[in-house]
């Protein structure tokens, strides 16, 4: 199976450096990039499947970055990754459309099982574009917010550090 070419957005240099290094090592096609700004002239020249961006950063930050690849309707997954983490912080990367948001530091396993359940979703996606209409009906359905409301009660209780955005 072929893995999805990922785009990591980190001010600190040490952090994605790091990241990219075991990413690479684990068979991912990686670019790096040390602002929002670089972020999108990389997007607008190539191809990305996950963008993997800290929330604060100078000058744009990682809501803004996402909600400026939003507007441009690409079909790339979108995962925050910061150590400034909070119940508000999370709800707005979902606003602007983020699909996870992780505290940092990130565990390695937990990351990339993530980004598999994203490429695999873009995959099915790509093989049937009507199932996406299908996913989303799914993930409002009263189940998934009930789950939903667990994640968040777990959260406050500090069990989790991800946050699914279905």
């Amino acid at each position: 199976m072929t893995k999805p070419r990922l785009l990591l957005v980190d001010d600190d240099k040490n952090s994605l450096d790091g990241l990219m290094k075991i990413l690479r090592h684990d068979g991912f096609s990686v670019s790096g990039v040390l602002s929002a700004y670089d972020a999108l002239n990389l997007i607008s020249r190539e191809n990305f499947d996950i963008v993997l961006t800290d929330m604060k950063m100078p000058g744009m930050g990682g809501l803004s970055l996402i909600h400026e690849v939003r507007k441009k309707e690409l079909s790339v997954a979108i995962v925050v990754i910061t150590a400034y983490s909070s119940e508000k912080a999370a709800a707005e990367a979902e606003k602007y459309g983020a699909n996870y948001y992780l505290k940092k530091p990130v565990n390695i396993e937990e990351l990339e099982c993530i980004i598999g359940k994203l490429w695999e979703k873009q995959q099915l996606i790509a093989r049937n574009p009507a199932a996406k209409g299908n996913l989303n009906k799914t993930h409002n359905s009263p189940a998934m917010n009930k789950n939903r409301k667990v994640i968040r009660q777990s959260d406050k209780e500090g069990e989790h550090d991800i946050h699914e955005f279905v």
